[in-house]
């Protein structure tokens, strides 16, 4: 009994060891196309193609789809829904999700109050928070999800400070029903999202 409890638990470690190494590998893959996304002399042979929908004054946004050698690898989409910014960010490869990223910004409005033996004062300071989340993924199931926020004036904001905040474990509140339905409507827009002429873009969800 002895031995198959330790052959099972030989088999546990290494899958799970499996599992944490192909994440670090995706991890790396995904932030290595971004920086190249975001040179000034982007790599000749990533592409990339712009979509914008709007489906009614309080939800519209934009879809960039970024190609390499010919494959798509990147999913960026940009949205406002009501007042709130939201950004989420699909990594592929070989055709198949792998990471799936979000960024979330609430603008708050923090009301301060000063009194002194003369006068008493009220200021309105704008406070941006942010939050990013990055699940992993393979073809059936969430993986693991980790995240890192921040919260500072907006006029304060420090985008390069940010990414250099460390992640931690969080727990993954996405299901992948959800994540996959999202995903294949970006993809179904990918080919279908099409602006004639002058005329306003259309929605996403009305792409049949």
């Amino acid at each position: 009994m002895k031995l198959y409890s330790s052959i099972f638990l030989f088999f546990f470690l290494t899958f799970n060891y499996g599992q944490e190494v192909s994440q670090k590998q995706v991890n790396t893959s995904y932030e290595e196309i971004l920086k190249e996304i975001g040179k000034k002399e982007r790599d000749t042979l990533i592409k990339q193609v712009f979509k914008r929908y709007q489906c009614s004054e309080y939800l519209s946004g934009n879809i960039e789809f970024y190609y390499q050698n010919d494959q798509l690898k990147l999913i960026k989409h940009s949205y406002k829904q009501n007042w709130d910014n939201n950004f989420e960010y699909y990594y592929l490869e070989n055709d198949t999700l792998r990471l799936y990223t979000t960024f979330t910004e609430i603008l708050r409005a923090n009301t301060r109050y000063t009194q002194s033996e003369t006068d008493t004062s009220f200021s309105m300071e704008k406070v941006l928070d942010v939050t990013e989340n990055r699940t992993f993924l393979n073809k059936k199931n969430v993986l693991m999800c980790l995240e890192r926020k921040d919260m500072q004036k907006q006029s304060e904001w420090d985008n390069d400070y940010f990414n250099t905040l460390s992640f931690k474990k969080a727990d993954c509140t996405t299901d992948i029903v959800d994540i996959q339905y999202k995903y294949r409507i970006l993809r179904k827009a990918e080919t279908k999202l099409i602006k004639h002429g002058g005329k306003p873009p259309g929605c996403i969800f009305y792409l049949w």
